[in-house]
């Protein structure tokens, strides 16, 4: 009986363990192209909302690849990376597609992806990615890929905080990225933006992000978690920060002055963020139901004059009566409505090594008992 309680408790810890990432890692999405033409990611299908108001699917979804982030470059080329779990790896690629709907693969699904090879690329054609364990915190380094597949570590080194140049500078948990107008790099890090120049010199551009204050919306999650998630830089240098967790917009000046440029009520949350190129704040918003169920996405837009403006709303569910839009209603895929936060790659992981834990406990107990 002893034996069983150890067991079932055990499970229950590590299911809950399990469910956290991927709450965490909701679709962050969102790009404008030179049109006006909004694409954003449901976590598995990405949108198209044109100019007519007229939403349709740009990519179709496929249940279990999940596509995190967007990117776009001056040519309206969007890319995006596909993540999934199958037969007991992790499965990562890239993908390009063109405002046609031209699809390619940068980088065709593989257990094994280059260093330094990501969505993220200069207009010189480098790419930028994080190395980084969350779990065992030993380095988090910046790398940069060039065309010809070279890749250097532009800044960071053993896990820790510290701004210097190069390998002197030290980096936590870095959360997304966002280019600044002269090639910069300004990244999430913790509670913290930093910017990161061309030669590998890290500043930090405003720090203790997370305090709140009475003005502010209930947490998403109790427990925190990772509260800045996705970042935008205009022309002028200002960074806008999506501060998922505290259910806030923040915008920070080229003086590292912070404020708060949008609050939203729950159940939805601020995740995205994209600058049109004409100062227009486009922001992907995530609704989270506790404990386990989120809804489709919607698409705010701010202007520079302050007009604020709910876009579209994925799913019946989360209408708005205060929209100048009508919420659309398309047929969702899987992961869009009803849909749970637990993957089936994440169960099938979560079961391998649950069953390890379980057959060592057994293990533990029957040797003690032969002991005694």
């Amino acid at each position: 009986m002893r034996l069983n309680r150890i067991v079932v408790a055990l499970t229950f810890a590590l299911l809950a363990a399990f469910a956290v990432p991927i709450q965490a890692h909701p679709p962050t999405g969102i790009v404008v192209d030179h049109a006006g033409n909004i694409y954003f990611s449901d976590l598995e299908t990405i949108w198209k909302f044109d100019l007519n108001n007229k939403l349709s699917i740009f990519r179709q979804g496929v249940s279990g690849r999940h596509v995190h982030e967007l990117a776009i470059d001056e040519q309206d080329n969007i890319y995006g990376g596909d993540y999934s779990y199958e037969s007991a790896k992790f499965i990562s690629a890239i993908w390009k597609m063109s405002p046609d709907g031209k699809f390619e693969y940068l980088l065709e699904p593989t257990a094994n992806p280059p260093a330094g090879l990501s969505i993220w690329r200069d207009r010189e054609g480098n790419t930028y990615t994080v190395d980084q364990n969350n779990h065992t915190k030993t380095q988090t380094l910046l790398l940069r890929r060039a065309p010809d597949g070279k890749v250097t570590t532009v800044a960071g080194g053993a896990y820790g905080y510290a701004d210097g140049k190069g390998t002197a500078a030290r980096f936590s948990s870095v959360g997304n990225i966002g280019f600044g107008p002269e090639g910069d790099l300004f990244v999430t890090d913790g509670a913290t933006v930093r910017r990161v120049s061309r030669d590998g010199t890290v500043v930090t551009v405003a720090n203790h992000l997370d305090a709140r204050t009475t003005e502010d919306k209930p947490l998403v999650f109790v427990d925190g978690g990772q509260n800045l998630t996705g970042i935008a830089v205009d022309a002028s240098r200002n960074a806008y920060v999506a501060d998922s967790n505290n259910r806030r917009l923040l915008k920070i000046d080229a003086a590292g002055k912070v404020s708060v440029l949008l609050r939203t009520d729950p159940p939805f949350f601020p995740n995205g963020v994209f600058v049109g190129r004409n100062g227009e704040i486009y922001v992907l918003e995530v609704g989270l139901a506790l404990p386990s169920s989120w809804s489709g996405p919607r698409v705010r837009r701010i202007t520079p004059a302050g007009e604020n403006t709910i876009l579209v709303t994925i799913g019946a569910e989360n209408r708005n009566a205060s929209s100048t839009s009508p919420a659309f209603q398309p047929a969702a895929p899987p992961s869009v409505k009803g849909s749970k936060l637990i993957s089936p790659g994440t169960l099938k992981y979560g079961a391998v090594i649950i069953g390890a834990i379980v057959l060592g406990t057994c293990a533990m107990i029957w040797k003690r008992r032969k002991r005694s």
